[in-house]
């Protein structure tokens, strides 16, 4: 009876810790998730605030910089300590400094990081001694123009002599005689243009050819010094001591450059007592010899 009673109150008791303990862990995780709630709230506001500031810090960054900018623009643009107060040339032989400073004259004083430079380089190009100019700023208030002059190749008899480069620009009358370039002759243009190409054919590729004839043994101790355009499609060509014609026609230039080295290795480069060669016939080469030879002209079959 005792015992029953014992553990009747036994188990009552421990039934009611069971109870007690049950709605205590009940009660535990609903306390845990209002704490989570109420810091995920309070983690959320100072989250926004952190990015709204952010914002606009970057904000007033662009703002500054920008400031900055503008004004850094505005003196580097404006300011007298970036005048442009001294130009330097190199390269120049035949175009003297006093004529480049005077066209660099209206230059002074611009600024020099508004300075167009390819302008100044088309502005120093109008000059027809003048192929090609590079420009180099040098701060804060200096600029170096290197010059590339053109080079004289041959002389062209037009209204008057002119010297003209190799690709057939002219560059200035010829000053004074040059006898150790070569003459051209026989040309027609309607105008002469200073530091413009002469768009006439057969110009620049003669000079060419000439160049080629003149790489010949048969030609090294009587070089061709003067080729004269006789039509628009025939070339003569004339040694500088012998006065040897060698006619060429212009359609057919490779053609009778290869015929021309033929008849010097037949002849073995010997042209003495030879009036002219003509090359502009095609699959065959006449060679006249002199005038005072009684002897006709010679045909020879390619």
């Amino acid at each position: 009876m005792n015992y029953i009673l014992n553990k009747t109150n036994e188990s009552r008791l421990n039934w009611g810790k069971v109870h007690s303990r049950q709605r205590k862990k009940h009660q535990r995780p609903g306390k845990i998730l209002r704490g989570r709630k109420i810091k995920s709230r309070h983690s959320g506001w100072r989250d926004r605030t952190k990015t709204w500031l952010e914002n606009i810090a970057k904000l007033v960054l662009v703002a500054v910089m920008s400031y900055g900018a503008f004004h850094g623009y505005r003196y580097v643009t404006t300011a007298p300590q970036f005048a442009l107060a001294q130009v330097q040339f190199s390269g120049n032989d035949k175009v003297n400094l006093a004529t480049l400073q005077n066209m660099a004259q209206p230059l002074l004083g611009q600024n020099i990081f508004q300075l167009d430079l390819e302008a100044v380089t088309e502005r120093f190009k109008k000059n027809p001694w003048i192929e090609n100019v590079s420009t180099v700023r040098q701060l804060p208030r200096g600029l170096h123009i290197q010059i590339q002059e053109r080079t004289p190749f041959a002389r062209i008899q037009l209204d008057k002599t002119y010297l003209m480069d190799h690709y057939g620009v002219l560059i200035v009358p010829d000053p004074s005689p040059h006898p150790d370039l070569p003459l051209i002759t026989g040309v027609k243009v309607k105008k002469v243009e200073l530091g413009n190409e002469i768009l006439v054919e057969g110009i620049v590729l003669g000079l060419q050819v000439m160049h080629f004839m003149n790489q010949l043994g048969a030609f090294q101790n009587d070089p061709i010094r003067k080729f004269h355009m006789s039509s628009p499609r025939k070339l003569v060509f004339t040694t500088q001591h012998r006065g040897i014609d060698i006619y060429l026609a212009v359609d057919r230039v490779q053609e009778g450059f290869e015929n021309l080295k033929i008849i010097l290795d037949a002849m073995d480069s010997n042209l003495s007592g030879i009036h002219y060669i003509d090359l502009s016939f095609k699959d065959k080469v006449v060679v006249k010899e002199n005038q005072k030879e009684p002897r006709r002209g010679i045909i020879h079959r390619i």
